[in-house]
């Protein structure tokens, strides 16, 4: 039996008015292996950044709706690197924060790399 996935895409809309809630430390390409390709946010289209800060991200909403969650990974302000060498990425969130540990168990991610914002601890 297949499982059960509580996160799917999100869309630019759905990302408004999230906030930083740690960093997550993982290279850029265990990122793709395991979430697939990111949005460019350097092109013209709904994922342009309108202030040119962040060149890729990633997006997911939870499919619960009791527990609702919209969680972004992206690079934040590293112009000094290409993307590929990126290994500090800014997760945002809008929602219910326990849902961030859902989805980094559904993806393969692991805990340890995560560093919650110390106001959310």
């Amino acid at each position: 039996m297949k499982p059960i996935q509580t996160f799917k895409e999100a869309s630019r809309k759905d990302t408004l008015r999230s906030g930083f809630h740690g960093y997550l430390h993982i290279s850029y390409q265990e990122l793709v292996d395991k979430l697939g390709l990111p949005h460019d946010c350097s092109q013209e289209g709904e994922w342009k950044s309108g202030d040119d800060k962040v060149r890729v991200e990633w997006a997911f909403k939870s499919t619960n709706k009791k527990r609702p969650c919209v969680l972004t990974i992206y690079d934040y302000k590293e112009y000094h690197r290409p993307v590929r060498e990126v290994n500090q990425w800014h997760v945002g969130l809008k929602g219910d924060a326990h849902q961030v540990d859902v989805l980094f168990k559904e993806k393969g991610l692991y805990p340890d790399a995560f560093e919650i914002r110390k106001k959310y601890r």
